[in-house]
């Protein structure tokens, strides 16, 4: 498999659900401005929607989007940890994957989305649809008795999280008061599969 990807972006969650189910990849960088990949195809070409991620599984078999991608690498995870085989616990995933691909995703892109810098109003109010998603978030965190958002094992929804949450250092997002988010951060940064992914994607050392 071939994951073209953009460093930092969503792909990351991909990138770190690769090294999880410990399978044989390779990596291709997007130049997401040019949509040129490092090794100087069109990125057009490989997906024409002309963002990240794309899995390519075969040669010329390509699938997209995170929410398609993920728990298709989940359910190849050996110790079937990752994301449950059928019925209501894999629902529950893919209800996790389908909020936080319309809802928290789409709050962030309004700051990496605008034409021209946003004015401090617009700002504020991107801020606000921050918080009111996150806060959703974080009061079912700190209702819930789970180790993680679905169940007691790290899962495709967790990579998601900490991979979207990671921008809000990026768009200067205070998450101070995110308590149960931060502390599921913290178990997640600290995965090996999560420290390959960045290390890889050269955003950390």
């Amino acid at each position: 498999m071939k994951l073209y990807y953009s460093p930092g972006a969503c792909s990351l969650a991909s990138h770190i659900i690769l090294n999880e189910i410990n399978v044989d990849f390779d990596l291709e960088r997007v130049d997401l401005s040019t949509h040129i990949t490092e090794k100087g195809k069109d990125f057009y070409s490989i997906n024409a929607k002309g963002y990240v991620p794309a899995l390519e599984i075969n040669p010329g078999l390509i699938l997209t989007e995170n929410v398609a991608i993920l728990p298709f690498l989940a359910q190849h995870d050996p110790k079937q940890d990752l994301i449950p085989p059928s019925g209501l616990g894999r629902a529950k995933v893919l209800e996790w994957l389908g909020y936080l691909n319309s809802e928290l995703h789409d709050a962030y892109a309004v700051f990496f989305a605008a034409k021209l810098q946003l004015n401090e109003e617009e700002k504020q109010r991107g801020y606000a649809t921050l918080d009111k998603v996150l806060t959703y978030i974080e009061n079912y965190l700190g209702e819930s008795d789970f180790d993680y958002l679905v169940n007691d094992n790290f899962g495709p929804a967790d990579a998601y999280l900490f991979v979207l949450t990671n921008w809000s250092k990026v768009v200067q997002h205070d998450l101070s008061a995110f308590k149960n988010i931060l502390a599921l951060r913290k178990k997640v940064a600290v995965r090996q599969s999560v420290q390959i992914a960045m290390r890889d994607e050269g955003l950390i050392p």
